[in-house]
């Protein structure tokens, strides 16, 4: 079982300001990687800013950064 960490329970804003930073991180550095794998984190970045930033069209849409 997994504890309950202090982004857990963190204000939604908290949750998703720690998204966008966390995503912005993980494009940095783009233009040493493979095509293919760039493309993949830029994807996988878009659909975790899209939920970050407009949560409440994801939840209505079914999606989700996971999907």
């Amino acid at each position: 079982m997994t504890g309950i960490t202090p982004r857990d329970v963190a204000p939604g804003d908290a949750q998703r300001l720690q998204t966008i930073a966390e995503t912005m991180a993980g494009v940095e550095d783009l233009e040493e990687l493979p095509v293919d794998e760039a493309i993949s984190r830029l994807e996988a970045a878009h659909r975790a800013l899209a939920g970050a930033l407009k949560p409440e069209t994801e939840r209505r849409l079914g999606g989700g950064a996971g999907q």
